[in-house]
C-alpha cells in the first residue's frame, strides 16, 4: 500500500509538472501570436529627420516599403539599385528608407553618393524601431499594406530573388 501511494504521488506530480508547462507554453504563444497580429506600423506618426522626400503621401499608394539602413553598411549599399527600381518603377507602391545607427552628415553623404532616389529619414534615436521591436540587425526590409500592416519580411540584403517576390506581392 505504501509503494502505491508513492506511485500514485509520483504520477501526479509529473502529470502537474506537464500540466503547468503546457499552460507555460501556451500563454507564450498566445502573447507571440498576439504581438504579430497587432504589428501595424505608421511612418507618418513618427517625429524622423528627413533626408531627403518627395511631396506624395503614403495614402496614395496600395503598398509601401520600409528600409531599415546605415551608412557604413556594405549590404544597405548593394541593395540600392533594387530600391530605387522598386520606387520608380511601380506606380502602387512607395520606398521609404530610415537609417539607423548612423551619423546625420554620414546619411546624408551616402543617399547623394549612392544616387538613392526614395524618400529617406534619419532615426538617431531608434523610435521608428520601437513599435518593431524584433529588428536587431540591418539591412532589413518590410512590405507594408495600405492598412500599415507588415505584409513580407526581409532580412539582409534585397537581391534579384526577393525582387521578384516583392513584385509577385504588390501585382496581387
Amino acid at each position: 500500500m505504501i509503494i502505491t501511494n508513492i506511485i500514485n504521488k509520483i504520477k501526479m506530480i509529473n502529470f502537474l509538472k506537464i500540466f503547468i508547462i503546457l499552460i507555460f507554453t501556451s500563454s507564450i504563444l498566445g502573447c507571440t501570436n498576439n504581438q504579430i497580429e497587432k504589428n501595424v506600423f505608421s511612418p507618418d506618426k513618427i517625429n524622423l529627420k528627413v533626408l531627403n522626400s518627395d511631396k506624395k503621401s503614403l495614402k496614395e499608394y496600395e503598398f509601401y516599403i520600409i528600409n531599415f539602413w546605415a551608412s557604413w553598411c556594405v549590404p544597405c549599399k548593394n541593395e540600392v539599385p533594387i530600391l530605387n527600381r522598386l520606387n520608380t518603377e511601380n506606380k502602387n507602391l512607395r520606398v521609404i528608407g530610415i537609417s539607423i545607427m548612423d551619423v546625420y552628415s554620414e546619411s546624408l553623404n551616402f543617399i547623394k553618393s549612392n544616387n538613392v532616389q526614395y524618400r529617406n529619414y534619419w532615426d538617431e534615436n531608434l523610435v521608428s524601431l520601437k513599435s518593431l521591436n524584433s529588428i536587431n540587425s540591418i539591412p532589413v526590409t518590410l512590405v507594408f499594406n495600405d492598412q500599415n500592416e507588415i505584409i513580407q519580411r526581409f532580412d539582409g540584403e534585397l537581391d534579384q530573388e526577393s525582387y521578384f517576390k516583392i513584385l509577385e506581392i504588390i501585382k496581387k
